[in-house]
């Protein structure tokens, strides 16, 4: 009976901790839907209210994570709807994705992968993201190269890219 104590202690922890991620990690999916479903429907608002907005300094390729937008509100969804226009223009559109495996750094910190299938002028492309939350938002990173088009950086010439 002594030894029966100590053991489920350790359980209802392990039970408590692994039942809290798996709350967090149903949000973050419900985001990562939201986002990519709203970026599919050409629902661009949409998407846009699913990002974490952030600094992104160009010639040192630092995000800015903490650092506040210089934008109202209204500029930094314009801005957003801009980058995608200029995306559009270039023939490029978010077909299909498939949320896969959550991959954890410290038992709390987590991401999902992502396979996403793009367009490119009619050519299919296929590409891996991650997703994870910061501050409550999506923050999208991965090898699509037109991603900079459609994740929550701000703060550069778009033109120039």
């Amino acid at each position: 009976m002594s030894k029966l104590i100590p053991f489920m202690l350790i359980l209802s922890l392990i039970l408590m901790l692994t039942g809290c991620n798996s709350i967090e990690e149903r949000k973050a999916e419900g985001l990562i839907k939201d986002y990519y479903q709203s970026m599919i429907d050409e629902n661009f608002e949409a998407a846009f209210e699913q990002l974490h907005l952030f600094q992104y300094d160009v010639k040192t390729d630092d995000y800015k994570l903490d650092e506040e937008v210089p934008l109202s509100a209204e500029e930094a969804k314009e801005f957003y709807l801009e980058k995608i226009d200029i995306s559009q223009e270039k023939g490029y559109k978010l077909t299909k994705f498939q949320i896969g495996e959550v991959e954890y750094e410290d038992g709390h910190s987590f991401w999902h992968h992502i396979k996403l299938q793009t367009e490119l002028n009619g050519e299919e492309f296929e590409w891996n993201e991650t997703a994870s939350i910061y501050n409550g938002k999506l923050l999208i990173d991965g090898d699509d190269p037109f991603r900079i088009y459609r994740d929550g950086r701000m703060n550069f010439n778009i033109e120039g890219f």
